[in-house]
């Protein structure tokens, strides 16, 4: 079969009759409304169920609308047209959750008793509910609730909107051309270690350039989080807000982030070792991706790029080969870099029985086929879960990291049987990632804790550039030269605006999968049909209990521990 690069085919969600949909969603909004009257303590279990399941089918249509607006928009943020629907669906869809809202806080009103026999009669649905309960202590009355809800779409998401629109249309000026930001960045894994410096530089007095636009966009994001979160609705601090939201008690990731910390001098000694394998006298935030070959990395077809990665999951899985067949045969993934186009790369999924869409943007390098894997990986776990409800389906985001960078692990694996002449480099290619995907996001979380009591305490933007320096220096050691113009990395890391202390999940994700998939090589094929199983289970219970079923305690420092137990044995192999 033949694999080009394309943009994705929408036609599944995008609206025949845009007017009709909207009629649509109100009329069954109308209908979930006219039954609030039913809603008391004395309610039978068939009434609950049966708006339970209207519920259900108004989700669906809202999150096709939702969805639809969403990637059109990220597809090109210079379109007006798309730009001016997905205001609009999120005015719109913002006011829907509004007028159904009553239900959610009904249901944490209710006494224990109650919610107990309600929960217990949900059945599929039993883990939605249990979670509805323990967001209890943290909400509002129902008016504030919908001002907030109002708030947000005109503040933080607009705020959002105007980040997103500012950094995809940044250009920049490298080696005579004019580049997006994933084809500058190939640049900073360069042989040359002249054009590896001259990318970071480039792409980073770009933000220094607009930090003061940005800074302000993050400071307000902050101050709303805080403001909302930690004194209007009594989160213990601001990371305790993602904590509850991930449905992860504090000491699971006061202990991630703690071995994650204590482990920092893990990559000191491979940061040292990679120095004399280039031979460098020394060490620059600069050269830290740096290749062992000498020469540049020629492409990766795109079409070599999918066959790959399908051939990797059809060796490991037939359901990870079937799932992430049907993304691709679907249409479902835009691959190819244009202008405007929103920077990095997700996976965004629609409803429980549709498959998501893929957004990425190739340019060809062994990076890129990594990052084509990690987001298939995210739709097979999607797909997998297909069986859950539309309320069950979505797993939290720690543990929807774990297929990705397990997908990533299994490349990585077929790419050292593929290239055995270039197996060391690989090794040292995904110590590279793993340094990237956990000591590095464990930092930004770090960071954005004191970023956002820097904020409540009034200091400038320029006094927080600073302090993400210190913090990186200190991260990366005493042996690794840090330029000043790495105080502005912070401000392309889309993450810490849209979702803050989302960064955890990767650090999270990466340990557990490296325990996984130490598991694995021990245990073989038996092994797989336990990770599908748990993939399978979505978002049904909580991560607690699914990384149980595999033989896992997350509260423990000690299993944190065993992931970089496994790291330091790939640096010995290669030491």
């Amino acid at each position: 079969m033949k694999y080009q690069l394309s943009a994705w085919d929408l036609s599944e969600i995008k609206p025949s009759n845009l007017e009709a949909v909207f009629q649509e969603i109100e009329k069954k909004t109308s209908s979930v409304e006219r039954q609030r009257h039913i809603l008391t303590k004395r309610i039978s279990v068939q009434q609950f169920l049966s708006l339970l399941k209207e519920l259900e089918k108004l989700n669906i249509i809202t999150s096709k609308l939702g969805v639809y607006a969403q990637l059109w928009v990220t597809e090109d943020s210079s379109n007006q047209a798309a730009s001016a629907l997905s205001s609009r669906v999120d005015t719109f869809l913002a006011k829907i959750g509004n007028r159904t809202l009553f239900f959610t806080l009904w249901f944490k009103a209710l006494s224990e008793a109650k919610a107990a026999e309600l929960i217990h009669a949900s059945g599929r649905y039993h883990y939605f509910f249990e979670r509805i309960r323990k967001n209890k202590p943290y909400t509002l009355q129902e008016n504030e609730e919908k001002i907030i809800s109002i708030k947000d779409t005109t503040g933080i998401s607009a705020l959002n909107s105007i980040y997103n629109i500012l950094c995809s249309q940044f250009e920049f000026q490298f080696a005579g051309k004019k580049l997006r930001q994933e084809e500058l960045l190939v640049y900073a894994r360069d042989p040359s270690a002249k054009k590896r410096e001259a990318a970071y530089k480039t792409l980073l007095t770009k933000y220094k350039a607009h930090k003061d636009v940005i800074g302000e966009i993050y400071k307000n994001i902050v101050n709303d989080w805080r403001e909302e979160n930690v004194h209007l609705r009594s989160y213990k601090n601001p990371i305790h807000v993602r904590n509850v939201a991930n449905d992860l008690p504090d000491q699971a990731v006061e202990a991630l982030l703690k071995v994650c910390e204590r482990n920092q001098p893990v990559f000191h000694r491979f940061f040292e070792l990679k120095r004399k394998k280039l031979g460098l006298k020394k060490i620059r935030r600069f050269d830290l991706y740096a290749p062992l070959q000498k020469k540049k990395e020629s492409k990766i077809q795109y079409q070599e790029a999918v066959t790959m990665v399908l051939e990797t999951f059809k060796n490991f899985s037939p359901e990870f080969y079937r799932e992430a067949s049907n993304i691709i045969n679907a249409k479902h993934i835009h691959s190819k870099v244009q202008k405007n186009k929103d920077t990095g790369a997700f996976c965004c999924s629609v409803t429980a029985k549709q498959n998501p869409y893929v957004l990425l943007s190739y340019a060809g390098t062994l990076r890129d086929v990594s990052t084509l894997a990690h987001e298939l990986g995210h739709g097979i776990h999607h797909n997998l879960a297909r069986d859950q409800t539309e309320f069950t389906s979505h797993s939290v985001l720690p543990l929807a990291e774990t297929a990705s960078i397990f997908s990533e692990m299994l490349l990585s694996e077929r790419l050292q049987q593929k290239y055995p002449e270039r197996a060391k480099e690989l090794v040292f290619t995904k110590l590279d990632e793993i340094y990237a995907s956990i000591i590095r996001q464990a930092g930004f979380v770090s960071f954005e804790r004191k970023a956002h009591k820097m904020m409540g305490e009034g200091k400038t933007i320029d006094e927080m550039s600073k302090v993400y320096l210190e913090d990186l220096r200190k991260q990366l050691g005493p042996k690794v030269e840090v330029d000043d113009i790495f105080a502005h990395e912070w401000c392309y890391i889309p993450h810490i605006f849209h979702t803050p202390f989302y960064c955890y999940a990767y650090a999270f994700g990466n340990l557990l999968t490296l325990a996984l998939y130490e598991t694995y090589k021990e245990k073989g094929k038996p092994f797989v049909t336990k990770i599908v199983e748990m993939l399978a289970k979505g978002g049904s219970q909580s991560p607690i209990e699914i990384t149980k079923a595999v033989g896992v305690d997350i509260t423990s420092e000690a299993f944190w521990q065993k992931g970089f137990d496994v790291i330091n044995k790939m640096i010995d192999r290669v030491e």
